[in-house]
């Protein structure tokens, strides 16, 4: 059994980040997205986010990734499964009445290349992956660019 914590910002807390990915042909541009440090469960990590849609017009369609935290200044490096990268996608699927629909799968195989400043707390990196299992086929690829967000901001 997996366990992911996600936490979905109901707008842009940071309106100039990007976060962009592709799936064959079609380039997506998140209009919710988010990259911080938390801890769940006595195990910090980092959390880098983005996604499009909402529950309301059952649009909504995300990607997340997480990395264990060892410091701010050890997260720039090239991360994969041994690494103890997670990558999930999420997205709306109809549910009874009185209900919202989710449904999160696991990547196959993923890959992110992050690179971390932490005095100005900006991260930009890629990432890829491949969802195949359970009759998913995606393979999206992206890039993104975020400012870190700390306790303070998300208040």
């Amino acid at each position: 059994m997996t366990t992911h914590v996600m936490f979905l910002p109901k707008k842009p807390l940071v309106s100039d980040d990007r976060f962009q990915w592709r799936l064959g042909g079609k380039r997506k541009t998140a209009k919710f997205r988010s990259f911080y440090q938390d801890e769940f469960l006595g195990e910090r990590y980092w959390s880098i986010s983005g996604g499009t849609g909402n529950f309301d017009d059952e649009s909504y369609f995300s990607f997340s990734m997480t990395l264990p935290y060892q410091s701010d200044e050890s997260l720039t490096g090239v991360y994969n499964f041994d690494d103890g990268l997670t990558f999930v996608h999420s997205h709306w699927i109809p549910a009874p009445p009185g209900f919202i629909g989710m449904a999160s799968v696991d990547a196959d195989s993923a890959i992110l290349s992050v690179k971390y400043d932490a005095e100005t707390d900006i991260a930009t990196g890629s990432f890829e992956a491949v969802f195949k299992s359970h009759r998913y086929r995606l393979n999206p690829k992206g890039t993104f660019t975020m400012t870190r967000l700390r306790p303070s901001d998300a208040g």
